[in-house]
């Protein structure tokens, strides 16, 4: 193994540390891994209410299934924010925007009141 003198090692240090992301740095810090412990109790929360909407009918039942999956991904990203394949990013595994606006159609849907002819 070649020594490296205290430049080489410096330069190549601070390469390292300029080539990791915002991201990688924090998800390594201690609010990171809070961060990624909170996203493992979001994940439980979906699968509760996944469980909850098994006992469901009709709209309700298909609402909080979309609900469950959405509280999922957001979870899912957060705990494994530093757990991703290569050229993954954790914006990637985040519940889309069409996901939310569905979601939110569905949930309006629920509250319209019932109107007799």
């Amino acid at each position: 193994m070649k020594n490296l003198s205290r430049t080489e090692l410096r330069r190549v240090l601070m390469e390292e540390v300029l080539n990791a992301s915002e991201m990688a740095q924090f998800s390594e810090s201690k609010s990171g891994k809070a961060v990624k412990k909170a996203g493992a109790k979001i994940m439980t929360a979906g699968k509760s209410i996944r469980d909850i909407a098994e006992d469901q009918t009709g709209k309700m039942r298909s609402t909080l299934g979309s609900l469950s999956e959405f509280v999922y991904k957001m979870g899912s990203a957060l705990e494994r924010m530093d757990h991703l394949e290569e050229g993954e990013t954790v914006a990637e595994s985040l519940p889309s925007v069409q996901e939310l606006k569905k979601l939110y159609k569905e949930i309006q849907s629920l509250e319209k009141k019932w109107e007799y002819i």
